[in-house]
Parts: structure tokens; sequence; C-alpha cells
């Protein structure tokens, strides 16, 4: 099985804002699970951190699929 770069540049887009905000999403659902995981909170705030990390995945995996369908902005000379 062939890696096709082309396959990684419908996502990998520097220039648009969407790029940045899936990045930022799922860096901070990464950060909230480190936190858990880390600080063994209280229930209550364990369950809504939690949903928090899992909305912000769930977001930043809906801009990822939109990047990915979108595929990269034509360049402009």
């Amino acid at each position: 099985m062939q890696f096709e770069w082309q396959s990684v540049s419908r996502i990998w887009q520097p220039r648009r804002g969407l790029f940045w905000a899936m990045v930022a999403l799922n860096l901070l659902s990464s950060g909230i699970v480190w936190f858990i995981h880390l600080a063994q909170p209280a229930d209550g705030l364990r369950l809504l951190l939690s949903l928090l990390a899992l909305t912000n995945a769930g977001l930043g995996w809906w801009l990822a699929v939109r990047l990915w369908r979108e595929g990269p902005e034509p360049e402009t000379p």
C-alpha cells in the first residue's frame, strides 16, 4: 500500500482558518484529557470535562471532514 501525499494535502492547509481551528480543538481536547488523567478531579467535574473534551474532538473531526471534502484552495498568482 503506497502512501499518497495528495491525500494529506487535503487536510494540511495552514493558510486556512479552518485548519487552525481543527488543530486548536484537537489540542484542547488532548489537554483536557491530560488534565483529567493527572488531576483526578471529582466525579461531577470529571464528567463535565469529559463531555467538553468529547465535544471538542467531535468538532475537530467535523472540521477535518470539511477540509477533506473541500480540498485545498487554488493558489492565486
